[in-house]
């Protein structure tokens, strides 16, 4: 009699096993979507909030314009056009220092302190009696937001994977176009109540959008949560849930404390300095347009008031395509073409409102600009973010890329000087040219990191190289995102 007992697994018994991994991992992956969703519905809409406010305190001084600021200030072009750049100084200054100041304090306290600070400031900006006042008011407020927008882009980091971050900062970053949209309507609002108080329309601008800051930052300190393994609306398996996988996209997502070789990596990287100039050619025509939209339009040959209106579209549609551009991109896991696409766009909107004198066909190309810029900013930091290792290296590198590309809007504020009206064409030439370099560093930029992936594969094939970074990362399936 054959006692002897079959060990080969049947197909059947395959099968099972594929099946009960099959399940498993829908299972797992339904426990994702679920969790990315919280995460969603808890930390996107007040994210939103907070650069929403904040995009409309930095460019309402370009609707307070329409509305006779400078003659009431008596100030001349040249100084308005310095107390647009002012901002930027201030902003370029701290911008780093702030970034990782929220390191050391926990992200609810440092964004209350930016929202609160810059809402009075703004609000102070209503009672300025010379150019002077509008200065020192000005640069203090590119002060007090220093740190929010690469402070929000580092934040994300704690809390979704590289593959998701790029919609979730389209998401809040598209608070910007609202603003802009919502910004036109609001100062043509103002128009009814120009003289009330015995305030004239300009002042009520800065009032009006300056209070909701100062509350809205308030309610920070308590409704922003700073790490995922201190927050109460999560559970124990859901927090752990999140930690492990931030750990194995590469992610250091406990680690709140300054990591100094990282601090060191940031600013040795050359792939951070090809981020920063990429970001200056598309920061400056961004902020010339957010900024001069309204006396732009106005120079075509529009009305005032009609001028306040028209530069709403634009943005209105930027809303819409920054969200299906990096959902896009998220989905195709791919960086470089979905930021040259809309430069492309950008630089056929300068050539058309260049090479025309007819006001809609002008107005169609600033347009078509404003929409192509609007939609890079997202992509780029997506981009920067999915390549930085390291909570520090990420937080360092988001701040230096922003405080560099910011420097464009120092420059941005000495573009679209009155002589030029209507066509503006040595200033739209000066944002074709910034954006074609932008564009043509971005190819560049995807050649290196196809060259970096290349020499991580060659790492891969010696046994003996150490995969586990001193800083406890694991690279081991670690690729740069083109």
């Amino acid at each position: 009699m054959d006692l002897s007992i079959n060990l080969i697994p049947t197909n059947n018994s395959f099968q099972l096993d594929v099946d009960m991994d099959e399940k498993s991992n829908a299972v797992e992956s339904q426990k994702f979507r679920n969790l990315t969703k919280k995460l969603d519905l808890r930390l996107i809409p007040y994210l939103t909030l907070l650069y929403l406010f904040s995009f409309l305190d930095r460019v309402n001084i370009g609707y307070a314009r329409i509305y006779r600021m400078e003659e009431e200030l008596s100030l001349t072009s040249s100084q308005y056009a310095w107390s647009l750049s002012i901002f930027f100084i201030g902003y370029v200054l701290f911008e780093i220092p702030s970034n990782l100041l929220l390191k050391r304090f926990s992200a609810g306290v440092w964004i209350c302190r930016i929202m609160i600070s810059w809402g009075l400031i703004t609000i102070a900006l209503a009672f300025v009696k010379n150019f002077s006042g509008l200065m020192a008011g000005r640069f203090f407020l590119g002060v007090a937001e220093a740190g929010l927008f690469p402070g929000i882009i580092y934040y994300l980091s704690f809390w979704y994977t590289r593959e998701e971050q790029g919609l979730r900062i389209a998401l809040f970053y598209s608070a910007a176009s609202l603003a802009g949209a919502f910004s036109g309507v609001l100062a043509f609002g103002m128009s009814y109540i120009d003289g009330a108080g015995g305030l004239s329309a300009w002042k009520w601008i800065f009032i009006i959008e300056g209070i909701p800051s100062v509350l809205i930052g308030i309610l920070t300190y308590w409704l922003l949560p700073s790490t995922p393994d201190k927050v109460e609306w999560l559970n124990e398996e859901e927090k752990d849930l999140i930690i492990n996988r931030l750990l194995q996209d590469h992610t250091d997502s406990k680690a709140t404390n300054f990591r100094k070789e990282q601090f060191i990596e940031a600013i040795t990287d050359y792939k951070v300095y090809l981020y920063m100039m990429i970001s200056f050619g598309i920061t400056c025509p961004l902020y010339s347009l957010a900024q001069l939209l309204p006396t732009i339009i106005n120079q075509m040959g529009f009305s005032k008031l009609s001028s306040l209106l028209m530069s709403a579209p634009p943005y209105a549609v930027s809303v819409f395509t920054i969200i299906g551009l990096s959902f896009h991109s998220d989905k195709r896991r791919e960086r470089c073409i979905h930021l040259i696409t809309p430069l492309a766009l950008g630089i056929i909107g300068f050539l058309l409102t260049t090479t025309t004198s007819e006001k809609y066909f002008q107005y169609t190309g600033a347009f078509i600009s404003v929409v192509g810029m609007t939609n890079c900013i997202p992509i780029v930091f997506a981009w920067l973010n999915a390549n930085m290792l390291g909570s520090t290296k990420s937080g360092t590198a988001s701040a230096m890329v922003v405080s560099f590309g910011n420097i464009g809007g120092i420059v941005a504020g000495q573009l679209f000087r009155p002589y030029e009206a209507p066509r503006y064409i040595k200033s739209n030439l000066t944002m074709l040219v910034l954006a074609l370099i932008s564009l043509i560093l971005s190819v560049i930029l995807r050649h290196c990191l196809i060259w970096e992936n290349f020499k991580l594969d060659q790492l891969r094939a010696e046994e003996d190289y150490k995969w586990e970074r001193e800083d406890g990362l694991d690279i081991r399936n670690f690729n740069y995102m083109l």
